[in-house]
């Protein structure tokens, strides 16, 4: 089991309130985090691409550090855990991606995971940026997706591609020098009947939310075990998880509490007025539309809540999924790391130290 973070590259976090902290991003507290981090048993980090905030009393996601040079500076920070940067396939051509990360893999020495965004649950930030195809992309959007990364992968394998597909074409495309093992793991999102069919013929690792508890969770894995067995190929759930950390579970439930309290409504509801243009059914955005006042601060993620005892408790009984680690959301990232660290982790029965620092 490895746990890594869900990095705050954008204002706030993941958490809508008012009474949660409340922050820029910057480089140095990335760079604190990330140390923390490898001092305390995480493995892996994630980095989103935001171009876009949500507004509300709390402005939240009104600024970001982008995605990918963020870890080209956090793989000079680091020394072992895995990096996985992100791209917005609408924003971004994939000979730029694929050279990209082919960059930031030599950069972390072998580190570094590409995440493909194919977007779809926040139009409104692809129509500020010009790039927004209209909703009829929502119906073909891993269409899409798929041939952005049959791309990457013959760049990256043959260092040349002629591809002549529905939305791309190329004559004599190069990409070099390629990456040691020709090809860079691939990182993809969602949990939609199309995603799993995206993640079981392209990606390395899967990343999604949990939401609805562990047997919720369950059901989502054993489809999703069921499509890689068939693929033949095998494929990492990273799972996101929100904790919420205090002295006592008394503390914590108050503390989370407070959030659910003073959530930033006008923020959820841009969030919501973007979901509800998706129809793709089973995906993230579903379940983002679905939220009350409570699921939706916490951006549709199962938070665990208590004292270190109760979280290791709680993460013991979430270890024993078939997943191949989680993702966590926490609310002041750096001294909750060094908690986790130090009062969490040691009390896990499924928590291995000697795993933490093998990438």
């Amino acid at each position: 089991m490895e746990f890594g973070i869900f990095m705050p590259n954008s204002r706030n976090g993941y958490i809508m309130a008012e009474a949660a902290p409340q922050y820029d991003p910057t480089h140095k507290h990335l760079s604190d985090i990330v140390k923390a981090g490898e001092d305390n048993g995480f493995s892996f980090a994630l980095t989103m691409s935001s171009f876009r905030g949500h507004g509300g009393s709390t402005q939240f996601w009104e600024g970001s550090l982008e995605s990918m040079t963020t870890m080209a500076a956090l793989a000079k920070d680091t020394t072992f855990m895995k990096l996985i940067g992100s791209v917005q396939l609408l924003l971004v051509h994939p000979a730029l991606a694929a050279r990209g990360a082919m960059t930031l893999q030599d950069i972390s020495e072998g580190r570094f995971g590409l995440n493909l965004v194919p977007g779809g649950w926040h139009p409104g930030e692809l129509e500020s940026l010009g790039v927004w195809p209209g909703y009829d992309y929502n119906e073909y959007r891993w269409e899409y997706a798929t041939e952005y990364a049959q791309v990457l992968t013959e760049l990256w394998r043959d260092g040349v591609t002629n591809f002549q597909g529905k939305h791309f074409q190329y004559d004599d495309l190069q990409l070099g020098p390629l990456p040691e093992g020709g090809r860079v793991p691939i990182v993809a999102a969602g949990a939609s009947d199309d995603a799993i069919k995206f993640c079981a013929q392209y990606a390395d690792y899967n990343f999604r939310l949990a939401w609805g508890g562990i047997d919720a969770l369950n059901d989502i894995m054993t489809k999703f075990n069921a499509a890689m067995e068939d693929a033949k190929r095998v494929v990492k759930p990273y799972v996101a998880l929100g904790v919420i950390l205090a002295d006592s579970d008394r503390e914590a439930e108050e503390k989370l509490q407070r959030y659910v309290d003073t959530a930033d409504l006008e923020a959820i509801e841009y969030m919501y007025t973007g979901a509800v243009t998706d129809t793709a059914k089973g995906g993230t955005s579903e379940i983002l539309a679905s939220m009350d006042q409570k699921g939706a601060m916490q951006m549709s993620t199962d938070f665990l809540v208590g004292s270190p005892s109760s979280i290791a408790e709680q993460l013991d009984e979430w270890a024993d999924l078939d997943v191949a680690g989680y993702m966590l959301v926490l609310d002041d990232y750096v001294p909750d790391i060094k908690r986790m660290g130090a009062e969490v982790f040691p009390k896990m029965k499924n928590f291995d130290q000697t795993k933490a620092s093998v990438a």
